[in-house]
């Protein structure tokens, strides 16, 4: 029993490993691989290819592929086969659905569509993304875009797209609207993160941002987002609000006091964005996440004397008199002995019922 299972052992290792090795091996030799399995409940398209392929000049037909190179499509009844003999020579089988059809005129558009879906689910994506830019400029790239099928392609464009420093705004907008189309939030955060802060400036490429972080299923993704806008330089409290509107609609505490603690950090809570925070903070449900944002909050400066009132009347809403009596004689060390602030701590110190931390919150005010 023990030989079977160390021969089985032996075995899947040795696969594992001949395939690893298979795999770099053709990428030394500079052939392409692609095996593609597109399907819904009308449409059923499937690409295999394997060679060194070479295209014509219109991207229309093969030139050559490499002897034993072979590339497979179907779309529905359509099947298309080229392949490569030995000696280079390339014989096509094509079915356009009903008949069997020649390398002639019909028989050549049908593989010529073949190759553009090649094309388009990413055969030599970075071969082509330059040839599409030197004939076509910036716009020619933007429209290939919405041909491309495949979204790690989609990324490759859009990222070759925002290195062009002579970019026009209203293009850069145009490129982070597409992004919403991905089908990964965490693509779509990863290509969020490659915005610098000179075109995040712009406002419409903000507020595009931001439309796509809100529309984001994943609380973490929209972290990840977030994170990298807070490290912008020069964010104005317009900014500063729409995050905290994001945050508030966050799932968990622990990303929301993640987010409300590092935008405070930051130094990025200011005027009115400190009452906004401050109501934000005491509606989440978790009081420990509460008590430590609260104090994170103390050191913001300035505090306003009504600004430290509303942080008193907050304690109000935890739910543990301990809770509530270390909040407050935390408060008690750092706020000014005003009679409006006094009054606001007194009040929020009767909403202890235990006698102990009552008495303990009340000595802390002497």
């Amino acid at each position: 029993m023990k030989l079977i299972f160390f021969l089985i052992a032996f075995l899947l290792i040795s696969v594992r490993y001949y395939f690893s090795w298979a795999g770099k091996d053709r990428e030394r030799r500079g052939l392409s691989e692609g095996n593609i399995v597109n399907k819904s409940d009308n449409s059923y398209e499937e690409l295999n290819y394997l060679g060194k392929f070479q295209l014509s000049d219109d991207e229309s037909g093969f030139k050559s592929i490499s002897p034993g190179g072979y590339f497979k499509f179907r779309l529905n009844d359509v099947k298309i086969k080229a392949q490569s003999d030995m000696r280079g020579e390339i014989e096509y089988t094509i079915f356009d659905g009903k008949n069997d059809l020649t390398f002639n005129d019909e028989g050549k558009i049908l593989v010529a569509k073949a190759i553009k879906e090649m094309i388009y689910w990413g055969y030599d994506a970075k071969g082509r993304m330059e040839r599409v830019y030197q004939k076509g400029g910036s716009q020619a790239l933007l429209r290939e875009i919405d041909s491309v099928k495949d979204d790690q392609v989609r990324i490759l464009y859009m990222k070759r797209l925002f290195l062009i420093d002579s970019l026009p705004s209203e293009t850069q907008e145009l490129i982070v609207r597409k992004v919403k189309s991905l089908g990964s939030d965490m693509d779509k955060a990863q290509f969020l993160n490659q915005i610098k802060t000179s075109q995040f400036t712009n406002p419409s490429i903000n507020a595009a941002c931001f439309d796509i972080i809100k529309g984001m299923g994943s609380d973490m993704d929209k972290m990840n987002a977030l994170n990298h806008i807070i490290e912008q330089d020069s964010l104005n409290a317009g900014i500063i609000a729409t995050i905290l509107n994001l945050g508030n609609g966050m799932g968990s505490d622990m990303d929301k006091s993640n987010l409300y603690g590092k935008l405070i950090d930051k130094g990025l809570i200011k005027d009115s964005l400190f009452d906004s925070l401050s109501v934000r903070i005491s509606k989440m449900g978790s009081d420990m996440d509460k008590v430590n944002l609260f104090n994170k909050m103390l050191k913001i400066d300035p505090i306003t004397e009504n600004q430290w009132i509303i942080l008193i009347s907050q304690s109000e809403f935890l739910g543990s008199d301990m809770d509530k009596a270390n909040m407050l004689s935390e408060f008690s060390k750092k706020m000014p002995k005003t009679d409006p602030i006094k009054a606001a701590y007194v009040k929020a110190a009767k909403t202890i019922g235990n006698d102990n931390d009552y008495g303990r919150v009340m000595r802390a005010l002497e």
